[in-house]
């Protein structure tokens, strides 16, 4: 299967994203990708300390997302057991006897919740869950969807000394994303090493540079281990305001051999991975 772009992609952009896409593990490899898991090792930053982190909810320490399938499963730690699922825009938590989703912590279409100045509540279970889960989803299904989103632009951005060339696209309106324009830049290799967005759940305000840091090799697939997220001046990141800073380990990676049977593999804090500077 080949890469398909739409339309509105000029032959230069399409060549970007090409050597992206096979610098992050290759097509063949998005193909048969099922899953990709993180463990949490810490999380700080004003976001998570404001909407009420440790105090009005806790989140689960192992994640697995399915980007595929647009669903991210949450446990309370590697092995053990099962707290959330967001599902293409639903949330459900789970019961911590039985595992079973419980009637009070469903919700449907929970984005709908955040209208208006609902968006400056405290979060709770569901809600937290609701944001690192189609969050999750959207990172692991990256930069491999890009081609099929609509073209705005280039852009280009300077880190850690070097020039990064990207993207300007739009998500569909109905997209499980922090917003439907964001920004994608590249170094030289075809590393993902920004992504500029407004997350709308929190508020117009919240104008984020997400770097992708510390990436790690698994299965073939480039993760990032960090993830800082930068409070966003117009184009200019602020390196003293820290939004959001979360570490991980145990990267693991599902995928489905040439015979349909699934083959997983894991990173650094599992049996290790080859890392991959910055």
């Amino acid at each position: 299967m080949s890469i398909v772009f739409h339309p509105s992609w000029p032959v230069p952009a399409q060549t970007l994203l090409r050597r992206a896409i096979d610098r992050h593990g290759g097509w063949s490899s998005w193909t048969r990708l099922e899953s990709v898991s993180v463990h949490l090792v810490a999380l700080r930053g004003f976001l998570p300390w404001i909407k009420g982190y440790g105090r009005s909810f806790q989140l689960g320490r192992s994640l697995t997302t399915f980007p595929k399938e647009i669903r991210t499963e949450f446990h309370e730690d590697t092995g053990q057991r099962h707290l959330a699922t967001f599902d293409r825009g639903d949330m459900r938590l789970h019961g911590p006897e039985t595992g079973r989703a419980r009637a009070e912590g469903q919700s449907r279409d929970h984005r709908r919740t955040f209208a208006g100045w609902r968006k400056m509540r405290r979060w709770d279970a569901v809600d937290a869950h609701y944001f690192f889960g189609y969050a999750f989803a959207s990172y692991a299904a990256l930069p491999f969807v890009l081609p099929g989103l609509s073209y705005r632009g280039g852009v280009m951005a300077r880190g850690r000394g070097e020039r990064w060339t990207g993207v300007r696209l739009e998500f569909p309106a109905d997209a499980q994303v922090h917003c439907r324009r964001q920004s994608y830049f590249f170094d030289d290799s075809g590393l993902l090493r920004r992504n500029d967005y407004v997350a709308d759940v929190v508020g117009a305000f919240a104008r984020g540079a997400h770097l992708w840091r510390d990436y790690t090799t698994v299965q073939g697939l480039a993760l990032p281990a960090r993830r800082t997220v930068l409070l966003r001046l117009g184009a200019t990141p602020l390196p003293f305001m820290i939004a959001l800073d979360a570490t991980f380990d145990g990267l693991d990676v599902r995928l489905r051999d040439e015979e349909g049977a699934a083959n997983f593999a894991s990173g650094p804090g599992a049996f290790g991975g080859q890392s991959i500077p910055g």
